[in-house]
């Protein structure tokens, strides 16, 4: 990073220096006018052509600095700034002056454009936030400094013209005197303002009213001052306040609306923004310096946080490739407010004097906080996690937006050394020797060859794959170096190359396949296959990187990317391609992918369990046609580990992926069921433990009740799937569900015996539908889950009980036998328990069913 910053240091010099003239003449040229007595709105008008300016100059600016490189683009706007800013001490004409802020606005945002393109060629995409930072930061300082300047000679003379221009002449010359050489500009096609409007309305309304307010405000703060006789270094001072506080309220405004929901944030600002600016009027009357002194600063810091808020506001619904595009319409929005606020500012200072300044900015803030309000009504707040970062914004209208970190970084290509090019230009008429040219410079220089042989790779008619075995021969201990070097310039032969590197270095494939898919993430799956294919033991580490590379993408995507989002889907084909090249190791690589990607694991326990059907069908018919089944029981016992490795890896989708084995493999039921409870348990067990400190510490036995019901509803859950499945094996599914949580007796009583008593009524199952058989089904049921779980046998009949209230004389004389003389007690016992032991479990399952518990209470 300190290299990075100190490689800038001379483009930094020459910012500061430029923005020391820009502040002077900011409040200079207002300044002037009225004492030339213009009238205020004339002032306005030629205020706002500086925006008209700057707006032409951000749509054609990135052709010319194309056409005539950055450094010539930077000396000569700032020359035609010093020129125009000179022309200004020709004649206090009103029309010669908006000519020439015009040709300033043009050329400034001309040099802004050579800078800040200047600045993301030279960041990479760890470096960019902060040197954007930096960047600010001397904008900032140099727009505050500028102010005190003024206070150097009296604004009617023409020393500070002439102060400004030598301060424009002086900023070229840190750069011009430097090594540095500008990069290659890329454009880019700017999205439609009503396409964005469509996706963001706040946005660009928020955009284009801070354009209007931010001009008005700083424009023409100089003829508010002067109508309260605030003039020499009290003007400065004053204008200083208001750059101070657009520099510094952008860091607690940043902070509040990273943790709050954005719009609430920016309707505050508007509405406090709005009360402080109308309390300056009558505290300028009164002369209390001090005072409007502090409330411009906060007002002025206020305003220029809108602009920042509404590009974060869009960003919010952008996705991450739009962000660069959506950025032309967000400075067409703020230009055009930019030349709109000055003058309609000026025509309300005309009419009701200079004081209105800030009624027209509360007025207009306050139809931008109504406007946000209705958008609070129509649309849900973004969750705070998901909102973008508030980036600080130095000056509104920028030409580029590639040093924000919010953006998608493209990192820049280096210009080719003069061997490339003269290689490249041979290429073309003679490939041959363009090949023999970059063996020759691999022998000598490797580094260099190896960039003269991408170089080559790219021009059209060259044999790539001849021209990388020729590469492999000069250097061989190079070819890591080389694979990635050609790789990156034919990316569409990225299989062939890697795939040719596997027959030459089988153990060197793995680390240049990880980084092409890394890269290139369409070609991660090819890249796992050929890897795999190389070293099939590499399965599980290829697969740990890729699911790991996927997970952290899948949780840095940004809400408007994750309707796009395919990572699931990536993770399957993945996993898929890894054990099909190494079928041995498909539960490893499975598992290994679900620790990373957990939503991935029903999916590929479906791809997995398809696969399993056909082995064991024809494992199946191997054994008809006089083998063993002993191999089929090996896949059984296979399936089941898959369950308990998989839940393990992924608990919440432990239910889900168990209940696909079962669909694929219905006889393994109980098995399952046992290793599914079982890993259930763990969890609860895991999760207990976790929390045992804090339960003894609040001293209350709710943590463990909720613990205890999530495992019975997830008991109850498991019930009904499995019947559904298969509900003549819901009887023998209950008892192992009892035997492997015994506390969960009576709602799976309550459950098999719902699920019962509904096969009765509809009679859609072949069973018998007669009363006597559901009474019978009763008490077994009774008698099965009372074996196993002989403490909760009264809570056992009064469930079921609830469900087929007709069988409970039956179900009485069951649970009394071999202890006759207490039939009575049963008696009065589920007489006086079954209510209560009915609205218990209600109130535990969410169960609603009125009508069954007062036949179960009779």
């Amino acid at each position: 990073m300190r290299k990075a910053l100190l490689s800038l240091f001379a483009l930094f010099s020459s910012c500061i220096i430029l923005y020391l003239g820009v502040g002077l003449m900011n409040i200079l040229v207002p300044s002037r006018m009225g004492l030339e007595g213009i009238s205020t709105d004339t002032i306005g008008l030629v205020l706002s052509m500086y925006f008209v300016g700057m707006l032409t100059g951000a749509i054609y600016s990135k052709q010319l600095v194309k056409r005539v490189g950055h450094i010539r683009v930077f000396a000569g706007s700032l020359a035609i700034e010093a020129i125009c800013i000179l022309a200004f001490t020709l004649d206090a004409n009103a029309l010669l002056w908006g000519v020439l802020r015009v040709l300033l606005g043009f050329s400034h945002a001309c040099l802004l454009t050579a800078m800040e393109s200047w600045l993301s060629d030279s960041a990479t995409e760890e470096t960019r936030g902060k040197i954007l930072a930096v960047y600010n930061a001397c904008i900032m300082g140099g727009l505050f400094g500028g102010q005190f300047l003024m206070g150097i000679a009296e604004p009617s003379d023409n020393m500070l013209f002439v102060l400004v221009g030598i301060l424009f002449c002086m900023a070229t010359l840190p750069v011009l005197f430097s090594r540095s050489q500008g990069p290659v500009i890329e454009t880019v096609a700017p999205m439609s303002i009503i396409s964005l409007y469509r996706i963001s309305p706040l946005g660009v309304v928020t955009c284009l009213t801070s354009g209007a307010v931010y001009s008005a405000l700083f424009n023409l703060l100089p003829v508010f001052a002067a109508e309260f006789h605030i003039s020499g270094f009290q003007l400065s001072l004053f204008m200083g306040c208001a750059i101070l506080g657009a520099f510094s309220l952008q860091f607690p405004v940043g902070a509040l609306s990273d943790r709050f929901d954005r719009r609430t944030i920016l309707l505050g600002l508007l509405l406090l923004s709005s009360v402080l600016g109308i309390a300056i009027v009558p505290l300028a009357a009164m002369e209390m310096m001090t005072s409007i002194f502090i409330l411009c600063g906060l007002t002025s810091g206020m305003v220029a946080c809108y602009y920042p808020l509404s590009v974060a506001e869009a960003f919010d619904k952008l996705k991450k490739s739009e962000m660069v595009a959506a950025m032309g319409s967000m400075l067409l929005a703020f230009g055009v407010g930019g030349a709109i606020g000055p003058y309609t500012a000026s025509l309300v200072m005309s009419a009701f004097g200079s004081s209105s300044l800030f009624y027209f900015l509360a007025v207009t803030q306050t139809f931008l906080a109504l406007f946000t309000v209705y958008r609070m009504t129509v649309s849900k707040a973004l969750p705070v996690a998901d909102q973008e970062d508030f980036v600080m914004q130095g000056e509104a209208l920028t030409t580029s937006v590639h040093l924000d970190p919010r953006t998608e970084y493209t990192e820049p290509e280096a210009p080719l050394s003069s061997e490339a090019e003269m290689a490249m230009s041979i290429a073309e008429s003679d490939p041959a020797t363009a090949v023999k040219l970059a063996r020759a410079l691999t022998i000598t220089n490797p580094e260099r060859g190896t960039e003269v042989a991408a170089a080559v790779a790219k021009v059209p008619g060259i044999d790539v794959m001849r021209l990388y075995e020729v590469m492999k021969e000069a250097a061989p201990y190079q070819i890591l170096e080389i694979t990635r070097a050609i790789v990156k310039a034919k990316p569409e032969l990225a299989a062939d190359l890697v795939s040719r590197l596997a027959e030459w270095y089988p153990q060197q494939v793995i680390p240049v396949a990880i980084e092409v898919g890394r890269v290139f993430p369409e070609m991660r799956i090819e890249m796992a296959r050929i890897a795999v294919a190389s070293a099939p033991e590499s399965a599980t580490q290829v697969a740990e990187y890729y699911s790991r590379l996927i997970a952290e993408e899948r949780e840095s995507m940004r809400p408007a990317d994750r309707e796009d989002d395919t990572s699931e889907s990536d993770a399957l084909s993945m996993a898929t391609e890894l054990w099909d090249a190494n079928p041995d190791q498909a539960l490893d690589i499975a598992v290994t992918v679900a620790e990373s990607l957990p939503e991935s694991a029903v999916a590929m326990t479906e791809e997995y369990m398809s696969h399993y059907e056909s082995e064991t069908d024809n494992e199946t018919s191997d054994a008809d046609s006089g083998g063993t089944a002993e191999s089929e029981e090996h896949d059984y016992h296979d399936a089941v580990e898959w369950v308990s490795r998989l839940s393990e890896a992924a608990p919440d989708q432990a239910m889900d992926v168990a209940a696909t084995v079962v669909e694929a493999v219905p006889e393994s039921m109980y098995e399952v069921t046992e290793e599914y409870l079982s890993a259930t348990e763990d969890e609860n067990e895991t999760v207990a433990d976790d929390d045992e400190t804090q339960t003894v510490v609040a001293g209350s036995d709710s943590d463990d009740a909720e613990t205890v019901l999530d495992e019975h509803e997830k008991a109850i859950e498991w019930l009904t799937r499995m019947s559904e499945l298969s509900p003549e094996m819901s009887l023998n599914l209950a008892v192992k569900i009892v035997e492997a949580v015994p506390e969960s007796a009576q709602y799976v009583a309550a459950e098999v015996a719902r699920l019962l008593h509904e096969s009765y009524q509809t009679d859609n199952t072949g069973l018998n539908a007669e009363p006597a058989s559901e009474i019978r089904d009763a008490v077994e049921l009774v008698n099965r889950l009372r074996e196993v779980s002989p403490d909760s046998a009264e809570e056992v009949a009064v469930a079921v009980l609830e469900n087929i209230p007709e069988a409970a004389s039956d179900v009485v004389d069951a649970i009394s036998v071999g202890a006759e003389s207490r039939e009575g007690e049963w008696v009065d016992s589920i007489d006086r328990d079954s209510e209560k032991q009915v609205d218990n479990r209600h109130d535990q399952l969410g169960d609603n069913s009125e009508d069954k518990r007062g036949e179960a209470g009779r």
